[in-house]
């Protein structure tokens, strides 16, 4: 599916991340917040993020295939982490997940998710 990716020299991002994508064609697929359940529905990596945030990617990869996509076709993701410190962590498992170009991104540092033993949880939309 084809996209361009949306910059300006006004508003310089902090970190590495996009600040827009156009999608052409395609239909929207919102995908709900997904965390580090595996099939079992056991926890993935208690206490650690970055097997977490993998998980989670996973997760998300699994229901944009449900949907007949795949990670490619994401345009924006939000991703909930409940420390600041773990930042790097989930930055790294995002990049060892996600191929080529990655989509709009927002990050929120959170107080708690809906289970205490959850560091991460990522929603996402995207153009199938």
């Amino acid at each position: 599916m084809a996209f361009s990716t949306i910059a300006t020299p006004e508003a310089k991002p902090v970190m590495n991340y996009k600040m827009g994508t156009r999608m052409e064609g395609g239909r929207l697929l919102y995908v709900s917040g997904q965390v580090a359940w595996n099939a079992s529905g056991d926890i993935v990596g208690k206490g650690d993020v970055r097997a977490q945030a993998r998980q989670t990617f996973e997760n998300l990869r699994e229901v944009l295939r449900a949907a007949g996509g795949d990670l490619a076709n994401l345009i924006k993701i939000t991703t909930y982490i409940t420390k600041v410190e773990h930042i790097a962590a989930v930055a790294e498992a995002r990049r060892e997940v996600f191929q080529g170009e990655l989509p709009a991104s927002t990050l929120i540092v959170v107080e708690s998710l809906f289970h205490a033993d959850f560091l991460i949880e990522v929603e996402g939309v995207a153009a199938i």
